[in-house]
């Protein structure tokens, strides 16, 4: 059972998962979503999505995969990812859901469901059961949850940095938070203001 309890495992640390929701700690596995950099992408390997799948807390050992499944892998959680981030990322600016990516969505989490991978799937979409060895099962997945998610999150509390455009769930008292965190954007913005003689960043 998927129960969303993360133990981060490297390569990877606790600033990568500041999004409030799996969904969109997997939008920001893209270095800097602004400023897109060559070297930018996080999901490279598929030692590299498992370890992240592991830490995003939807099993706690990766799964053994065929090398077909190995080499699929990749591509395609980096194909729900930017499904996702298309979506979100409409969302925090207060757009209409693009009806292409959350379609591919829906119709990745139905094909998984029909095959049987994803199974006993709670009515909230929040708690089901995983055939993690069975071919597609983590796209399957992570698209599912994409969906939960945008039912399921406040809207006017999903955010993105104003720096390097990585997604969070502004759950701050007053709902004023502005950054992916203050330890790195946010005391980048400080300094770049403070240089050039603006106003610190709350």
């Amino acid at each position: 059972m998927v129960t969303l309890t993360s133990e981060v495992r490297p390569p990877w640390q606790d600033g990568h998962f500041i999004g409030g929701h799996p969904v969109l700690d997997l939008t920001n596995t893209v270095f800097d979503r602004l400023h897109p950099a060559e070297d930018g992408e996080l999901l490279r390997t598929p030692s590299d999505v498992l370890t992240w799948c592991a830490s995003a807390g939807l099993f706690e050992e990766p799964p053994p995969l065929t090398e077909a499944a190995a080499r699929a892998l990749v591509s395609e959680v980096q194909a729900v990812r930017e499904q996702a981030w298309a979506v979100f990322s409409a969302v925090a600016g207060g757009e209409p859901v693009p009806a292409e990516p959350f379609g591919a969505l829906l119709q990745q989490a139905g094909m998984g469901v029909r095959a049987e991978q994803v199974q006993r799937i709670s009515a909230a979409l929040d708690r089901f059961t995983v055939d993690w060895t069975a071919p597609g099962a983590i796209p399957a997945t992570l698209s599912l949850l994409a969906v939960q998610a945008l039912f399921a999150l406040p809207a006017d509390r999903i955010r993105a940095c104003g720096r390097c455009g990585w997604l969070f769930l502004d759950s701050s008292r007053g709902g004023r938070r502005r950054w992916c965190s203050m330890s790195t954007c946010g005391n980048r913005e400080k300094a770049r203001r403070h240089r050039h003689g603006g106003r610190a960043a709350d």
